[in-house]
């Protein structure tokens, strides 16, 4: 992190001793100066975590667009970790999407996804207004990701562990969908984006728990490995 960032921008409180914690819900106002280089530090845990063949951020794809709000978080080392999100209404009520969210594997298993969720939810303000039912979205192949959102939400769509099949959330899931990637369709009910990560491929592991079903159920649904499924749940109060 810059001394330019450190001037312009508080922190969060960092629940850990070695990191700071840096939050813009406005993308944008991350100087251009400063764009490139923490751009390049994301692709760059992007491109550990995933076999990648091209960046994932890009000029004409940027993480520094006013839609996004970023939240970084740094060692002594430099960035380590990252969250990219966005604020909506879909169905008339506020919703959040996880547009990404990258951990080196060195600093994963310390909470920080779990961290960056608590954040990204408080950022919708709906509990300081007395609101409940906050649509949340996200698109991933990552058994352990999926299994850590659903977990979060009193009901989800698709229902990968469940039988029951929710028709609100599922007009919502394509709504946010069409808002978010227009052009993109969604196969329904599956909720399966196809050829979402053409230019990265998710590395498999041994997944333990939830986690192991859901995996389970994507190599099932979703064995390509461009493919993901798009997911919408409400989120408990």
């Amino acid at each position: 992190m810059s001394r330019e960032l450190r001037r312009q921008y508080g922190t969060i409180k960092s629940p850990w001793p070695d990191y700071a914690v840096y939050s813009f819900p406005d993308a944008s106002r991350v100087s251009p100066n400063e764009q490139r280089a923490v751009m390049d530090a994301m692709n760059n845990i992007i491109a550990v975590n995933w076999q990648a063949t091209e960046p994932h951020w890009t000029a004409e794809s940027s993480p520094f667009d006013g839609k996004f709000s970023l939240i970084l978080v740094y060692d002594a080392s430099g960035l380590i970790a990252f969250s990219v999100y966005r604020k909506l209404q879909i169905a008339n009520r506020p919703a959040i999407y996880r547009s990404g969210t990258e951990v080196l594997p060195a600093h994963q298993g310390r909470g920080l996804y779990r961290f960056f969720t608590t954040e990204v939810l408080k950022s919708s303000g709906a509990a300081d207004n007395g609101e409940t039912g906050i649509l949340y979205g996200w698109r991933t192949r990552n058994p352990i990701v999926w299994a850590a959102n659903a977990g979060i939400c009193e009901k989800v769509t698709p229902s990968l562990l469940a039988d029951a099949q929710d028709a609100a959330l599922q007009a919502a899931c394509v709504e946010m969908c069409e808002l978010l990637y227009p052009g993109k369709s969604l196969e329904i009910p599956g909720m399966i984006m196809r050829g979402a990560y053409g230019h990265i491929r998710h590395h498999r592991q041994a997944y333990h728990g939830a986690a192991s079903l859901v995996d389970a159920a994507m190599q099932r649904i979703i064995p390509g490995s461009a493919d993901a499924l798009f997911s919408v749940g409400l989120v408990r109060g």
